[in-house]
Formats: C-alpha cells, sequence, structure tokens
C-alpha cells in the first residue's frame, strides 16, 4: 500500500508492517496504525510514521543504548494486551523529542515507553507508575565546562 507522508514522500509499505495502536499514542487516540522509517546510518533512531496522517511521526530510540539501567516492568495486564507470552519478545523504545537547539538537546520520554509485539502487530504507550522516569531525559550530556566556555 501507498502511505504519504510530509517528512519522506509517498512511501510504499507492506500491509505486514503495520503496527496496530488499538489505544493509540498519548495524544493521538484516533491514530491506530504506524510503520517504522529508518533513519539513515544509524541503528539507534528510527521513526514510527503514522499511516493516515502525514505530519505524525515520532522519532523513537533504543533507550537502553542511552540508559543501560534503565527498568521496564511490564504489568501482566499489558503482556495480555500485547499478546506476548514472553516480556522478553517485547520491542521496547521511547519517544524523542528534538528541541529547537538542535540534536545536542535532544530528550527522550522514559516515562511513557511503547511496547511492540512484533510477531502479533501490536504496539501500546505504556505510562509507568514511578517517579524515578519523566518525560524529557537527555540523550547527550553535555560537558560544563565546554558549556561555560562557549556561553
Amino acid at each position: 500500500m501507498q502511505v504519504k507522508t510530509s517528512r519522506f514522500g509517498v512511501l510504499e509499505v507492506a500491509p505486514e508492517r503495520m503496527i496496530r495502536f488499538p489505544r493509540g499514542m498519548v495524544g493521538f487516540p484516533d491514530l491506530k496504525e504506524y510503520f517504522f522509517v529508518p533513519v539513515p546510518e544509524s541503528t539507534v533512531f528510527a521513526w514510527m510514521q503514522a499511516r493516515d496522517e502525514p505530519d505524525v511521526a515520532f522519532l523513537m530510540v533504543d533507550p537502553f543504548v542511552f540508559f543501560p539501567d534503565y527498568q521496564v516492568e511490564l504489568s501482566e495486564g499489558v503482556c495480555d494486551f500485547l499478546q506476548l507470552e514472553n516480556p522478553g519478545d517485547a520491542t521496547l523504545l521511547t519517544v524523542v523529542t528534538i528541541p529547537p537547539q538542535g540534536v545536542k538537546g535532544m530528550t527522550t520520554n522514559l516515562l511513557a515507553p511503547v511496547v511492540i509485539n512484533h510477531a502479533k502487530g501490536l504496539g501500546q504507550q505504556v505510562v509507568l507508575e514511578t517517579r524515578e522516569y519523566h518525560t524529557k531525559h537527555p540523550l547527550f550530556r553535555l560537558d560544563p565546562l565546554a558549556q561555560r566556555a562557549c556561553g
């Protein structure tokens, strides 16, 4: 099927590449189907493009690359909803925000990871019940000495 996007033009997407989000994403409850578009020369980042809204694409990241101690416990309800027999079969990603100052100021939302069962083509954004994580964890730590020298 052809999908029109504002960021990538018209893309040919195989139906089996679609990930269904029956509950939508936070803030986008009506957008139920997404697919991934690779970021050239990156194994860490990918775009998750909405099928039915050309302007909606989320930059996603594997949070464990930047936060190796990140821990997410999936509830039995989430595992049941996503038809996961084993939580280890899930792919866990987080949404990245790129601020106006650019790449060096990027943050990711560790409070609401996206969990995907690729075998079933199902996804869900899960809001964690913890005070340990929040919505804007910096991906790149700026060197305070470099900041002082430049500012």
